[in-house]
Formats: C-alpha cells, sequence, structure tokens
C-alpha cells in the first residue's frame, strides 16, 4: 500500500483561509474608518465651539461699556461708541462671506475689519428681547434705556445656537 503524503494545504482550505483573512480585514477597516471619523469629527466641532466661544467673550466685552449708539442697530449690525475703547466701533455679519466682523474707526492706524468668526450659518442681533423690554432704568429723563443687547447665531456644521445677553454698565437711550 502506498500512502500519499499529507503536506501543505489543498486549494479548498487555501481559499477558505484568504476569505476568513478579506473579512476579518475589512471589519477591522471598518471600524478603524468609523473611530477616525469620529475623531476628526470631534475636534473639529470642540474647535468650532471654542472659537464661538471666543467671539461671544469678544461681542461682550465690546458691548459691555458702550456709551452710545450713533446710529440705530440695523438687522446685522451695531455701530456703537465705547466708554473704554477708542473710535467708532461696528459689529457686523457679513451673510455673504458668513463672518461676524468688528471694524474700528476714527483711531490711529485703523486695521479695518477684523473677522470675529468664520462659517456662520445664522446670526440675530437684537436690543430689548420681550423678556427684557427697554424700560425706564435710571429713572431721571424718562427716557427708555436700553435693558440688555441679544446676539445669538449657528455656525455651519455644528448647528448649535450660540447665545449671549448683554447687560450695558452704561444708560444708553433707546434708539427711535
Amino acid at each position: 500500500m502506498h500512502k500519499k503524503p499529507n503536506s501543505g494545504f489543498i486549494l479548498i482550505e487555501l481559499v477558505t483561509t484568504l476569505i476568513l483573512i478579506g473579512v476579518i480585514g475589512a471589519f477591522a477597516g471598518l471600524f478603524i474608518y468609523t473611530g477616525v471619523n469620529g475623531f476628526i469629527a470631534s475636534k473639529r466641532n470642540s474647535e468650532t465651539a471654542l472659537a464661538a466661544q471666543l467671539a461671544l467673550d469678544r461681542i461682550s466685552a465690546e458691548l459691555r461699556y458702550i456709551s452710545s449708539l450713533p446710529t440705530a442697530p440695523e438687522a446685522n449690525s451695531i455701530t456703537y461708541l465705547s466708554k473704554d475703547l477708542p473710535g467708532t466701533r461696528r459689529l457686523r455679519y457679513d451673510s455673504g462671506t458668513r463672518t461676524i466682523n468688528l471694524q474700528v474707526t476714527g483711531v490711529p492706524n485703523p486695521l479695518g475689519e477684523m473677522p470675529l468668526l468664520d462659517n456662520v450659518a445664522t446670526f440675530s442681533l437684537n436690543l430689548n428681547h420681550p423678556e427684557t423690554p427697554a424700560a425706564n432704568m435710571d429713572n431721571a429723563d424718562g427716557d427708555e434705556e436700553i435693558a440688555a443687547i441679544f446676539i445669538g447665531f449657528t455656525v455651519i456644521d455644528v448647528g448649535t445656537q450660540f447665545n449671549v445677553r448683554i447687560h450695558p454698565r452704561v444708560f444708553i437711550p433707546r434708539p427711535s
């Protein structure tokens, strides 16, 4: 009786092994891809939220000490003078470039418009929200003053509404 040597793989075993390695590799690649995508999205959202918070902090610092409004605010901009900061200042949302800009004029070497935040999807600016209407806050002249300034915006790809309510430190008459 002649015995056949039993060494090596037969073709079926080799094909089965390759298919199993391919399936395991596909699932491993899918898990790695999903994890990396989640990390990148989380990092982008975190950086965007930090940039939005910095813009809100700057806007609050700008508007907290306004001393007057030379012109009535528009839907997407407010021009003001500050008690502590030089020049005529203007906070403006440009829907074409989707940026919130700060412009300072009337000072030596003005910088022009400086972007505070990019990729802004929506923007709102309101004086005296219905929750805090204008009121005669100083009880002296009978004029209604601005009780609060409300700024809100959403950033593209994040979707969260960022809001700030600013209470001016100086009595500013409500613009007509």
